[in-house]
């Protein structure tokens, strides 16, 4: 099939490239920035790469012309960074009306399916989550209305290989905050890690192969067909307080994490967070494979490796 991925060069959707291009797809990606994995793929002539913004209406179309499928991972990403880092109309401007452009160009286009990742419902008031929220709505909106198959998977705290940090990438438009590279960077830099609030809030932690999967499948529209309006859970239904993450990265990388506890940042609270492993059985047939010390350990070697190229 012929795929458009837009923010393709990020965590999770450089991820998703990768499976696509095996399992024989052209992947045009459309990305603000060429990241390494990007260029690595500059060989393969079914990849192609469009340095592009969302907002760009003539850009995004041209790309999204002739497509089966739209994968739309781009959006400005961080919690708090989207109210102390990021420009708030900015956010608003490339996740809301970024969103709603891909839509109406995939509806004109005949796109047989687009699909879009969400996040957890909590109340948080940060910028992110209010967007990613509406997101959702506008994707079952385009569905119920003007019949396009827009169906959302709805992710909790992804980890894994590639997700960049505070300090991360200097050539990359955005970085942002993630607890699993933060312990791991921080403590190899000698720095202690900074729990926010008390470290008991809660939340699903999921391996990128998991996800990467649950999207392949997505991918697959002879084989699960009906997904329009659909938001489809990739979890198990259990979660991981922030301090059960320190533990299970102490055991599996053998070292000690110095604590430092720190007020909660803007736009957070304590919150339990878990997902309804069911749909994800019922549309996708998935059941998600990696446990949290089964992906411990090669995420541990991948940023292992970047610390000694970038420090």
């Amino acid at each position: 099939m012929k795929i458009l991925v837009t923010g393709g060069a990020g965590f999770i959707g450089s991820h998703i490239v990768d499976r696509l291009l095996e399992e024989g797809n052209e992947v045009t990606v459309m990305d603000l920035w060429e990241s390494a994995e990007m260029k690595s793929n500059s060989g393969n002539t079914s990849f192609e790469f469009v340095k592009g913004n969302v907002l760009d209406d003539e850009k995004l179309g041209q790309n999204i012309e002739g497509k089966d499928i739209v994968i739309h991972m781009a959006a400005v990403l961080g919690t708090s960074e989207t109210i102390t880092t990021y420009d708030v109309e900015q956010v608003a401007l490339t996740n809301v009306v970024g969103t709603v452009k891909l839509l109406k160009l995939c509806k004109n286009a005949g796109v047989k399916r687009v699909i879009v990742p969400t996040t957890p419902d909590v109340t948080w008031l940060n910028p992110y989550k209010i967007t990613k929220a509406a997101i959702e709505k506008f994707c079952q909106l385009f569905h119920e209305e003007y019949g396009l198959e827009a169906v959302c998977l709805k992710l909790g705290n992804i980890y894994g290989s590639r997700e960049r940090w505070l300090d991360g990438p200097k050539d990359a438009p955005y970085n942002y905050q993630k607890i699993v590279p933060t312990i791991l960077m921080e403590t190899m830099k000698g720095n202690s890690f900074k729990v926010f609030g008390n470290g008991e809030q809660k939340s699903e932690y999921i391996y990128v192969e998991d996800v990467v999967e649950s999207f392949s499948r997505a991918c697959d529209i002879e084989k699960y067909s009906g997904l329009g309006g659909k938001v489809i859970h990739i979890g198990r239904g259990s979660n991981f307080s922030v301090l059960d993450i320190v533990e299970a990265t102490e055991k599996a990388w053998g070292r000690k994490i110095d604590l430092e506890f720190v007020d909660m940042r803007p736009g957070e609270h304590h919150v339990e967070i878990s997902l309804d492993p069911n749909p994800l059985k019922e549309y996708l047939n998935y059941e998600l494979q990696w446990d949290l010390e089964k992906g411990m350990g090669p995420t541990i070697e991948y940023y292992e490796e970047q610390y000694k190229q970038n420090y």
